[in-house]
């Protein structure tokens, strides 16, 4: 089992290695081309995904067919439809990989057995899940507080990784502006 996993579970809680051995075990190995999707619209999410390498965004269609990107997943973050996930309603969200991606999976029913056996993996869950819930917290307040121009500024410089590999259409709905305000702001005009 990939040994980023291992060091990501260590580091965030203290579990013995028999644990953790039991605990990757449940992880199943998931190879991604770009384009594959993770997770369609419409489809029940049954589980989490580690990134070992590669991106994934996740974005919702309106009925023009126009695509609104709300995160780009990066490796060593965990990503899976949360709301599919935890009630298992359908799916309102895409999630598909814009590089390669190689991936560890859990399924719903090997998560609540590792919970089940391992007190220790609640406590990764939980933190995972509060982790995840800072980061749309930290979004959702740089999108009401921050103009489009701003929030580019602050991408720059706190993800820049994004700016250099996300394709240009996925970065400006990501931040909320047209592919051409983005071009020129790239462009430093």
């Amino acid at each position: 089992m990939d040994t980023s996993l291992r060091q990501i579970i260590k580091k965030t809680i203290s579990i013995s290695d028999s644990d953790l051995d039991f605990m990757v075990s449940l992880f199943n190995p998931l190879s991604l081309k770009k384009g594959d999707y993770f997770l369609e619209i419409g489809k029940r999410c049954d589980q989490v995904a580690f990134i070992k390498t590669g991106m994934l965004r996740i974005f919702y269609p309106n009925a023009k067919g126009e695509e609104t990107t709300c995160y780009f997943s990066l490796p060593d973050e965990f990503v899976t439809s949360f709301s599919s996930f935890t009630t298992q309603n359908l799916s309102t969200e895409n999630i598909q990989a814009i590089l390669p991606s190689e991936l560890f999976t859990i399924r719903k029913q090997d998560l609540e057995t590792l919970y089940q056996k391992i007190p220790a993996a609640q406590e990764f869950g939980r933190l995972a899940a509060e982790n995840l819930a800072i980061i749309m917290e930290k979004r959702i307040s740089l999108f009401l507080n921050n103009s489009a121009d701003e929030r580019y500024q602050f991408l720059l410089k706190n993800n820049s990784i994004l700016i250099q590999t996300v394709p240009l259409q996925y970065l400006a709905s990501y931040l909320g502006m047209s592919p051409q305000h983005l071009s020129r702001l790239r462009r430093g005009v």
